[in-house]
């Protein structure tokens, strides 16, 4: 082989090692662990995403409020409910002093020393909650969405204010979902087989003011209900997508309601929002769009399609992580191409909802939370 050919060998294999290495995480394991001392409740696992705040992750997948330490996993506080309590919403609601829970048995509402977990405060609510709900928060109370047509008013001391009655506006169905933008109280529905609406995958975003009651706007549509996932609200700019129906996603000017972009035939089981992107869950694949237009960027499937259609997705340093069918899927973030597959947990149960932060990517299972190192 003369010179001029072993160069270009040496070449092509030294290329080969850099694309090999690049394609190696430099490490993806576990950092720390925590056992829950009771075995999780299914329904909490499948909804309840842990969450992050400063240096704390916030957890409640067994019927025990626990707060850990976000760098080694070491328990600060955990408050255990009485055996007759049924703590359930898709999501923590706090601000900088207190951590709030609604009870679907009793009825009540609680209130809870962010710092120390002590009970600040538990109060009565009029009538059942929604267990399935997204509820609201500002400067100076929160709102719970109620089983029926309804929101309940509260201030942050657990004084009971006001309730909205939803029936005034239309459609007699209950808040999926609460957001707060300035004077405006905004929720989602799912809007079923009404006069408008006989096939029934209906849905309505609507806002009114939240002193007045007045409808401020509203959007209303026949592609699908919104269900599940929270509407998001970011610089002024509603993010919403539908669980049934034809489907569809919508970005709304949250001032008026105008819509800015709205893109058909996607089912929002669960989605996130990037500084550029939506992404989004719709069950079976992951998919991409461009956050400013709603352009599809990217749509990747995903085998063994079926499991857990409403887990969340995380994204951190440029790659997508997201439970499916109990196993752990990175992708990469600007080209969708799946880099890496976590078959099954430490403990042999499947990967359920997750947070990404401060480098590491916490999962709950069946029988704890883990912190990977995140993929790099």
């Amino acid at each position: 082989m003369n010179n001029r050919k072993k160069n270009i060998v040496l070449i092509v294999l030294f290329l080969c090692i850099l694309s090999c290495k690049k394609q190696q995480p430099s490490s993806f394991e576990v950092a720390w662990s925590y056992n829950y001392k009771e075995p999780a409740e299914a329904l909490s696992l499948a909804k309840t995403a842990p969450r992050i705040e400063m240096d704390h992750i916030i957890l409640s997948p067994d019927g025990i409020l626990s707060v850990l330490d976000i760098e080694d996993g070491k328990l600060i506080w955990e408050y255990i409910f009485s055996e007759n309590v049924y703590i359930k919403s898709d999501e923590f609601i706090l601000d900088e002093q207190s951590i709030f829970f609604k009870d679907n048995t009793n009825h009540e509402v609680f209130s809870f020393d962010k710092n120390d977990g002590s009970l600040l405060w538990l109060n009565q609510i009029p009538k059942e909650v929604h267990q399935f709900s997204n509820d609201g928060i500002d400067d100076e109370f929160i709102y719970l969405s109620g089983d029926g047509a309804e929101i309940f008013k509260y201030s942050k001391d657990g004084s009971y204010i006001d309730e909205y009655d939803l029936i005034r506006y239309g459609i007699d169905t209950d808040a999926r979902s609460i957001r707060i933008f300035n004077n405006q109280l905004i929720f989602s529905q799912r809007w079923r087989f009404t006069e408008d609406c006989p096939d029934g995958y209906c849905g309505r975003i609507i806002s009114i003011d939240k002193e007045t009651e007045e409808v401020l706007w509203e959007y209303r549509t026949d592609n699908g209900g919104f269900i599940f996932e929270p509407i998001l609200l970011e610089d002024e700019i509603i993010y919403a997508g539908v669980t049934d129906g034809p489907g569809e996603f919508v970005a709304l000017n949250a001032t008026n309601g105008e819509v800015i972009w709205k893109t058909l035939g996607i089912i929002g089981q669960s989605y996130t929002l990037t500084d550029s992107m939506v992404l989004v869950n719709d069950g079976i694949s992951l998919l991409a769009l461009d956050k400013f237009t709603g352009k599809e960027l990217w749509n990747t499937g995903l085998a063994f399609g079926g499991g857990d259609g409403a887990s969340n997705i995380g994204y951190l340093n440029g790659f997508v992580y997201h439970a499916h069918s109990g196993r752990l899927w990175i992708v990469d973030g600007q080209t969708g191409e799946i880099v890496h597959t976590e078959e099954r947990s430490p403990d042999g149960s499947p990967f359920q909802l997750l947070a990404v932060s401060d480098g590491k990517v916490f999962i709950q299972t069946f029988n704890a939370l883990y912190a990977y190192t995140a993929w790099e």
